[in-house]
């Protein structure tokens, strides 16, 4: 099988550092090269954005993890005995950041002792408005920092601006952005009083329960493009929807969209005049607005509503062709800076279709908020230690070519490769990082035959201590799987390192 066994480190255990490292494995006997491979994880605990950052109401799209179980348990059958060995390594960063995680290993180093890097770490950052008040105002919180606060992760679970927070006096919510995510956000906030949703999911108690106080009556999502360039799925927009059957109201304000339904209403002919996504999304808005006895299609006569549109108990709406411009506080005395509202300038679309603000002072419209969150997307950040290495870093990502790392000058760097979010800046939902994964495992298993490979495996084991193994995240799964019982729940997550490090 070989004279040497040539070394792989993966860094980041979410679903693209995973599914790479899964095809590598399925796809071993291609090249019949033995191999071992290393995940290393900054958390002591695997998944990424599977645990993380997934809607606790969506259990289905974290079935990627049964395979990732699998794969650990059985890797040397997958592979056909060239995978000789795969470790997890948890409770480790890779660079030198400034981290409470003490296992710290220099990029270089690591790069001195394998054959393969591959990065995906993800997105760890935010992408901002840039506007004033935005990062000093209590009451505003980025999607990526909501999202990781509900959702356990251990750098926002106890992070005191949420816990800190007056939720009490939460009642009208802006949302500025509309991918899924953003709609995501909406739902969850909307219906932060619905015991029966929430309760028996893995969300995390001690953020339920600070939402539950929260007397919300309404959200607006605002996005800065008109209606047809909305970036949600046609199954968030739904979910949203299906609340009327507790009283939950949404609209849509757009004359965009208002034209689009006159113009298929219009329609005498057997042709769509657009596709079939927006078809269905439009005749799905279309059908939800009206009152329920209207309705002409049984899909959206599930459930008859509590009350009727008129006597809505909470409203959701989407506020098209706005843009943020200031972000109003109430300033006590500079102490406690609290969101008052935020200003929108009014856009237009040219007819080329860019967007254009308008630039009357007059042209536009306040919204009172007791609570704002901006989803514009997640932000890659490079590992320190990339520019020592020549590693190319720009606009939120790694600068690659079809997976593989490339320098400042547009060259490869041999035995560097990278996938998931950090190689795209943060686009797309975990079907699609499993499809870029494979493509840049397929990369990787092209290139390691001719690799060379003369680096010292064993010389960063002498600096790992307090890791955390696969045996390790085992026994915390089963841990947290079984304290979820007495609540319902599937797992009752730990919500610290300290936490989990007691039990290991």
């Amino acid at each position: 099988m070989g004279s040497f066994v040539r070394n792989i480190s993966i860094i980041g255990s979410g679903p693209s550092g995973l599914y790479t490292a899964y095809h590598l494995i399925k796809k071993a006997n291609t090249i019949k090269i033995p191999f071992n491979i290393k995940v290393w994880e900054k958390f002591p605990v695997p998944f990424g954005l599977s645990r993380f950052g997934v809607a606790p109401d969506h259990p289905e799209v974290k079935n990627c993890e049964l395979t990732f179980e699998s794969m650990f348990k059985d890797y040397k059958n997958l592979s056909n005995g060239y995978c000789q060995d795969l470790q997890f390594i948890g409770n480790t960063i890779i660079g030198n950041q400034t981290n409470t995680i003490e296992n710290n290993i220099p990029l270089k180093k690591l790069y001195n002792s394998q054959d393969i890097i591959v990065f995906s770490y993800g997105c760890n950052g935010d992408k901002r408005l840039n506007i004033l008040n935005e990062n000093s105002t209590s009451g505003i919180f980025t999607s990526r920092q909501f999202v990781n606060w509900y959702n356990g992760q251990f750098d926002m679970s106890l992070n005191e601006k949420f816990m800190n927070f007056n939720w009490s006096k939460v009642s009208n919510v802006g949302i500025i952005g509309n991918g899924n995510v953003a709609l995501d956000l909406a739902r969850i906030l909307i219906s932060n009083q619905i015991d029966s949703l929430w309760s028996n999911t893995d969300i995390s108690n001690i953020a339920l329960k600070k939402l539950n106080e929260a007397p919300i009556k309404s959200i607006k999502i605002f996005g800065r493009r008109e209606f047809s360039q909305s970036k949600f799925t046609n199954k968030e927009f739904r979910e949203l929807w299906e609340l009327e059957k507790y009283g939950i109201f949404g609209q849509i304000k757009s004359d965009e969209f208002q034209s689009m339904i006159q113009n298929l209403n219009n329609n005498n002919s057997n042709k769509s005049i657009y596709d079939r996504v927006m078809m269905r999304r439009l005749e799905m808005s279309q059908q939800y607005m009206l009152p329920f006895d209207q309705r002409t299609k049984k899909n959206y006569k599930k459930f008859i509503p509590p009350v009727d549109r008129k006597d809505a108990l909470k409203t959701w709406e989407f506020q098209y062709l706005k843009s943020p411009q200031s972000i109003n506080i109430h300033d006590e005395d500079g102490m406690n800076r609290s969101l008052k509202s935020v200003t929108f300038t009014n856009n237009r679309v040219d007819p080329n279709g860019n967007i254009i603000s308008s630039k009357d002072k007059n042209d536009t419209i306040t919204y009172d908020l007791d609570l704002l969150i901006t989803s514009l997307g997640y932000k890659g950040e490079p590992l320190d230690g990339f520019d020592e290495m020549g590693i190319c870093f720009e606009n939120g990502h790694i600068k690659n070519n079809k997976g593989r790392v490339c320098s400042k000058d547009d060259h490869t760097l041999p035995g560097l490769y990278t996938s998931g979010w950090i190689s795209n800046g943060g686009r797309g939902v975990i079907a699609n990082t499993m499809q870029d994964s494979f493509q840049v495992a397929d990369q990787i298993l092209t290139d390691l035959p001719i690799l060379s490979s003369s680096k010292e495996e064993n010389s960063i084991n002498s600096i790992l201590h307090d890791t955390t193994s696969w045996k390790d995240w085992e026994k915390i799964n089963q841990i947290e799987m079984t304290n979820g019982v007495p609540y319902g729940k599937p797992r009752l997550k730990f919500l610290t390192v300290d936490s989990i490090m007691k039990q290991i």
